[in-house]
């Protein structure tokens, strides 16, 4: 039952009034497309995540269709995707259509909802009456990548791009005759603009380029290598592995282009940090792979760490150190915020081009040049979360990368005066802190929109959470800001609607559930009934007079709904919990 009840108040926010709400209907045109067994799904922007809405096809013709009650006055941006990836891989690609939003990923744009109305498409093009094109003309495209002068190590070499939604290892290119250079040929449309890059291992290592380069080209902060293709099959040239040119010699480095070797090495001070029994390890950047690649070592015991390289001449690269051989990147040091981390790239550090032998010496989650530690004292910092307007089952916690390792079950959250705000106090180091508030198992969801008063979104896009700048100051005590929210929580008062208001009896069922009405009721009501995620799951007009209403929520799947009666336009809401 637990797990049932965390299941429930799933992503739920609270309650507003709906008084001012419209049904959109989204129809979309799949006739180009094969259909993902994953099924369709509407999201992004104003609407939610990757699989917020699923659309159906009941009648098998090709077009895909749900809807959605939104609030009057909303628009933003939203989306369509063939499958169900969370990582946003299998979303229409829309770039340079006149229906993106270069400025939001290239996703629609919502026009303002003002009352009930159809939005008919198809998927990858912008027509307004749910009809499709025929694909445009393609030629096939042959990339090819000359990997003899990487020295790192690496399994499958990959293409991403914007034609295949940066999949990561979806693309694998291929070296038949193990000369070094793979190649993929693609279908792409002709006469289009595409940017892309080559990844290893999915996306382990990539290529890392700086705005200017030119093969390149930058767009939303982002640098890619760039392609417009022709009408006709091509064969692009051989480019070296991060480089815009082809390899020249052999050996070294990534970053290719002469035969001119040095050492490089790295120390790192550990003196401030308990060591990881797995190690301390360099990690990051496009050359460095991940956490558990390239293990540092302290011969002496002098608590300096270290490991040497040999790269090639005007080497460069991201990278940053690890406390741990960790997966998933959560015992990397913390420079948010910090000059030497650069925020654009997952706060890594970087190394300018080398020049000659090289030896980098700083400090473990510090700034200095010289192997020097600080001693930073930590400061007390009281996170508070307003659950008043959310449902808790078995407990609310706290999880971000400097607090515990992005452990979600390691730190409650307790409420002891009963007054809806639960908190806690961690000790942390001065800078930038991400973190997120768990309830029952269940974590905060941001838009990077919407919520990006409160929260950063990770250079790739694939991660939003809240964030905190710590200064060296003496304490700290966040605002108790809503469960889900950048702002504190709103009465939730029942309303009355022109002297009359309604109960839901049982407010928790499984099957049967009585409407009864209380006071006047003298008009016809409009009742409607929405899911936790805003899609219609019922809407019927009560004669006037109804003193009882009875709803069937047996066939209905588990999770919290919103009941919503409209009389003369004035609107009540209350919550309802369906459980099996």
């Amino acid at each position: 039952m637990k797990n049932l009840y965390a299941c429930m108040i799933a992503m739920v926010v609270a309650a507003t009034s709906w008084a001012q709400s419209s049904v959109v209907t989204f129809n979309l045109n799949m006739e180009n497309e094969t259909v993902s067994e994953g099924g369709v799904y509407l999201g992004g922007g104003v609407i939610g995540g990757p699989t917020e809405h699923q659309l159906t096809d009941p009648d098998g013709d090709g077009v895909y269709s749900v809807d959605v009650v939104i609030e009057n006055g909303t628009t933003g941006n939203y989306i369509f995707l063939n499958g169900n990836c969370p990582d946003w891989s299998c979303k229409e690609n829309l770039q340079g259509l006149p229906c993106s939003d270069p400025a939001n990923w290239n996703d629609r744009i919502l026009p303002e909802i003002n009352g009930d109305m159809t939005i008919s498409t198809c998927y990858g093009q912008c027509s307004e009456d749910g009809s499709c094109q025929a694909p445009p003309p393609a030629s096939a495209v042959t990339f090819r990548v000359d990997m003899s002068e990487y020295t790192g190590d690496y399994g499958v070499v990959n293409l991403n791009g914007s034609f295949n939604g940066w999949c990561g290892g979806c693309a694998e290119m291929t070296d038949e005759d193990a000369d070094g250079v793979y190649e993929l040929a693609v279908e792409l449309d002709n006469e289009m603009s595409y940017e892309y890059k080559f990844t290893l291992d999915g996306w382990s290592t990539q290529e890392e380029f700086t705005e200017g380069d030119p093969c390149t080209s930058t767009i939303d902060g982002y640098t890619n290598r760039a392609l417009t293709t022709g009408t006709e099959a091509t064969v692009l040239d051989v480019v070296c592995y991060n480089s815009c040119s082809a390899c020249e010699g052999s050996g070294g480095g990534g970053g290719g282009g002469n035969d001119s070797l040095f050492t490089l090495t790295f120390n790192v001070n550990m003196e401030m940090e308990d060591v990881d029994p797995s190690g301390v390890y360099l990690a990051g950047g496009a050359n460095f792979g991940v956490p558990g690649d390239n293990q540092m070592t302290d011969d002496d015991g002098d608590g300096v760490y270290s490991i040497t390289l040999e790269v090639e001449a005007g080497f460069s690269s991201f990278y940053t150190f690890t406390n741990g051989a960790c997966g998933d990147w959560s015992c990397k040091e913390n420079l948010a915020g910090l000059p030497c981390g650069d925020p654009n790239n997952y706060n890594d550090r970087f190394l300018p081009e080398v020049t000659g032998d090289t030896e980098v010496s700083t400090c473990f989650g510090q700034c200095s040049t010289d192997g020097s530690c600080e001693v930073i004292t930590v400061v007390p910092v009281t996170f508070k979360v307003d659950m008043s307007e959310q449902l808790v089952v078995s407990g609310v916690t706290i999880f971000g990368g400097s607090i515990n390792g992005w452990d979600n079950t390691a730190t409650p959250l307790a409420d002891d005066d009963g007054d809806g705000i639960y908190e806690v106090t961690v000790d942390l180091l001065p800078g930038g802190h991400e973190y997120k508030f768990v309830n029952s198992g269940v974590e905060e969801i941001f838009d990077p929109i919407v919520h990006g008063e409160c929260t950063v979104t990770t250079a790739d896009s694939v991660y939003t959470n809240r964030y905190l700048f710590i200064d060296e100051e003496a304490s700290v005590e966040t605002i108790a800001y809503c469960f889900n929210s950048c702002d504190v929580c709103t009465p939730d008062n029942v309303m009355e609607l022109g002297g009359m208001d309604f109960q839901l009896v049982p407010s928790v069922t499984n099957d049967i559930v009585e409407l009864r009405m209380q006071g006047a009721n003298n008009a016809p009501c409009e009742l409607t009934v929405v899911s936790f995620n805003g899609a219609l799951i019922e809407r019927v007009t009560l004669p006037a007079n109804t003193p009882v209403w009875t709803l069937d929520m047996s066939a209905e799947a588990a999770g919290m709904y919103f009941v919503q009666l409209n009389m003369n336009g004035v609107v009540a809401t209350e919550k309802l919990i369906k459980v099996q």
